[in-house]
């Protein structure tokens, strides 16, 4: 032996050659020892490659009737306004109303003071009286022969100035009480006791909110389905909510958004509801059958159209969405079928076509699975 460590130590490339051969020996054996398993994997990859598929969690979905609706953005708005103004020159006598004050129709608003139409119009009633004796004796001579043609008609003529005078007075006169046209409610009033009054001031601006409107703007594709006293329902910013009838389609679009105004009557007969509101509006269409879903199962085809991907016969369907309404709980979505198998997990990894292994995760649909097991198969088949 010691010997042996005598040569090794005169000798020592003796010793890398030993530990070569024994690495050698060593990295062959493992090798050998692990080729059975490996094939044995690569095999088992190569089956699951032909014959295993990718598992996709599925929902299985009832249709249920659902009316398609059209919303629109709006606001109320008076069924009409106006703006009274003074039609006489002369001081504020008197004031009757106040602002926010509801008034019914010809009930006294102000009245102006009319001493000097008084005046004026005793002074033409009597002119009026002159010109009819005038006319008179300009007759009684005309018979005779003592009074020409000429002068006959300027009588006619004198008298019919002095009625005209005598009824614009009084017109004046019956117009120095401005009263309500219409029933509503004084939303301005311009003017306080003692103001002088020229002809054309203004005076007060009246509303009428009985009906109100609902006023809102429809795009070009949605105003075919609209048609007058079709039911509408608008929800208001403080949410209150308003049933009414279209009243109004306008016929020509805005120049500057080529949309359409349309206009919803309201009944508000205690003058409940205010203008001025935003208001959701909501009008209904035809009722159709549609599936609720969540948005987060959409997903998009190969050409980007957004849609949803379901499972017919174990083979991916990708059904582009056609949304009749959305709510707190999700979207629903109609020619989807009366009952559809929709991929709640997984739908990113399949496309339109491909065969699925299909986990119903329902209780109403066959075989339903526990989710965790649904769970690790979708991630080990990613």
């Amino acid at each position: 032996m010691s010997k042996l460590m005598h040569t090794l130590r005169l000798k020592p490339y003796w010793i890398a050659l030993v530990i070569l051969v024994i690495l050698t020996l060593w990295v062959a054996s493992g090798m050998l020892f692990a080729e059975p398993d490996s094939d044995a994997q690569a095999r088992k990859d190569a089956k699951h490659r032909e014959a295993g598929l990718v598992s996709v969690r599925v929902e299985r979905v009832n249709a249920q009737p659902i009316t398609r609706e059209i919303s629109l953005y709006g606001r109320t708005e008076p069924n009409r306004s106006v703006t009274l103004r003074s039609e006489v020159s002369g001081l504020v006598e008197k004031i009757y109303v106040t602002e926010g004050q509801s008034v019914k129709q010809g009930e006294p608003l102000i009245d102006i003071e009319t001493s000097d139409l008084v005046n004026r119009l005793t002074s033409a009633k009597s002119t009026l009286a002159q010109r009819k004796i005038e006319l008179e004796g300009a007759k009684s001579l005309g018979q005779k022969g003592y009074q020409s043609k000429s002068n006959l008609a300027q009588a006619q003529a004198n008298l019919e100035l002095a009625l005209s005078q005598v009824s614009t007075l009084e017109l004046a006169l019956s117009k120095s009480t401005l009263s309500a046209p219409f029933d509503g409610i004084v939303n301005e009033r311009n003017v306080e006791l003692g103001d002088l009054l020229k002809d054309g001031d203004k005076v007060a601006m009246l509303v009428d909110l009985n009906p109100l409107i609902i006023a809102a703007d429809v795009t070009e594709t949605d105003v075919q389905a609209l048609t007058l006293g079709q039911e509408a329902t608008g929800r208001m910013i403080s949410g209150q909510t308003l049933y009414g009838k279209i009243r109004y389609v306008s016929s020509v679009s805005d120049m500057g958004t080529n949309t359409f105004k349309v206009e919803v009557a309201v009944a508000n007969p205690n003058n409940r509801y205010l203008a001025g509101m935003s208001t959701e509006l909501s009008v209904p269409l035809k009722t159709t059958m549609a599936v609720r879903i969540t948005p987060s199962v959409m997903a998009l085809d190969e050409a980007g159209n957004i849609g949803v991907k379901t499972v017919v016969d174990e083979h991916v369907k990708f059904i582009p969405i056609d949304i009749v309404k959305s709510d707190s709980q999700g979207v629903w979505l109609a020619g989807m079928g009366e009952i559809t198998d929709v991929i709640t997990l997984g739908h990113g990894f399949v496309r339109d076509g491909d065969k699925v292994n299909v986990v119903y995760v329902d209780n109403n649909s066959p075989n339903p699975q526990p989710k965790d097991n649904v769970q690790s198969k979708t991630e080990q088949s990613q």
